[in-house]
């Protein structure tokens, strides 16, 4: 049985690719194996994963599935004791499992992430993203602000099967949120300073092109979060009317975006009490050119991060 389980979910990603896998094989950790899921790729995918032989398995969708339903039979594939998870435009660096793997030994951490840089496709750095929340019991924060990103996560499979935990096929846009939160609400969870990958920025990926189902699944999340965790909400108060606050921003930003602009004010006004930061917003709903500045994708990356308190080495991740 391998220590980690690297699952890799690829369509069409042969431009990328072989960095990708790579820096799997590049690792001062050996003890892994790769779950690389093809999503019924049409380029050259399949050769590429082909070459590296038996410590890459490879699995191939027969039709094209949404990327949770993906991620949650990469998953139903693995062995090893962690899983973690690298796609196929980013990569790591050669140290990203041996620091993770020696941080979690001894504890009983369910979940360890670490910081980033973004990147554009060129590989030119963007900035450096490091994660905000402390070790420990994280899920207030995380349901506060939601900062893992989907380069460095590592999950306990045990834990998993424990609790029945897998990604939500019915879950399109928020899958690692959805599962993460979940996960977070059965253990401790381990943060790490170090940038151990990277995370490349492709044109349109901060668009809001799936913003309408930012709000519906969050909903969604927290709903279900309840259900599997009885009286959670009343232990966590402040923070469960935080993320639901934060899906009526994601609902208001949909509305201003098909340009349904006095429905946005009316959702944000509902929120405006919930902090400085959603009044702020709201005033942006007055002034549309403001509302613009401050969703564009530059100022997304640096404005917005500062509102809802992302720390960063020089700004933080939005989502």
């Amino acid at each position: 049985m391998p220590k980690v389980s690297v699952i890799m979910n690829c369509y069409n990603g042969e431009e990328y690719l072989r960095e990708a896998i790579d820096s799997v094989y590049a690792q001062t950790f050996d003890d892994w194996e790769i779950i690389f899921w093809d999503n019924a790729s049409t380029d050259q995918t399949p050769v590429i994963a082909a070459s590296y032989g038996e410590r890459l398995r490879y699995f191939r969708s027969s039709a094209m599935l949404t990327l949770g339903a993906a991620r949650r039979q990469a998953v139903e594939q693995a062995a090893g004791e962690w899983i973690a998870f690298l796609d196929c435009d980013d990569y790591w660096y050669p140290e990203k499992l041996e620091t993770q793997i020696s941080a979690l030994a001894g504890t009983d951490h369910v979940l360890c992430y670490a910081g980033i840089r973004e990147i554009e496709p060129d590989g030119t750095i963007i900035r450096e993203v490091i994660p905000h929340h402390f070790s420990g019991n994280a899920l207030e924060q995380l349901l506060q602000q939601f900062d893992v990103n989907m380069v460095t996560p590592m999950l306990r499979l045990a834990v998993l099967k424990r609790f029945g935990l897998n990604f939500d096929e019915n879950v399109t846009a928020s899958e690692e949120y959805n599962l993460f939160v979940r996960l977070a609400a059965k253990g401790s969870v381990l943060s790490l300073p170090n940038i151990l990958g990277a995370w490349r920025i492709s044109p349109g990926s901060l668009t809001d092109r799936q913003i309408a189902k930012w709000s519906i699944e969050r909903y969604y999340t927290l709903d279900q979060l309840k259900r599997e965790n009885p009286g959670i909400d009343r232990l966590y108060p402040a923070a469960f009317r935080e993320a639901y606050a934060r899906g009526d921003y994601y609902k208001a930003r949909y509305l201003m975006s098909e340009g349904r602009v006095a429905e946005a004010r009316k959702v944000m006004a509902g929120i405006a009490a919930v902090n400085f930061r959603y009044r702020l917003l709201l005033f942006g709903l007055y002034v549309p050119s403001f509302w613009g500045i401050i969703h564009g994708n530059f100022l997304k990356r640096r404005v917005l991060p500062r509102i809802f308190g992302y720390t960063s080495v020089n700004s933080g991740r939005v989502k």
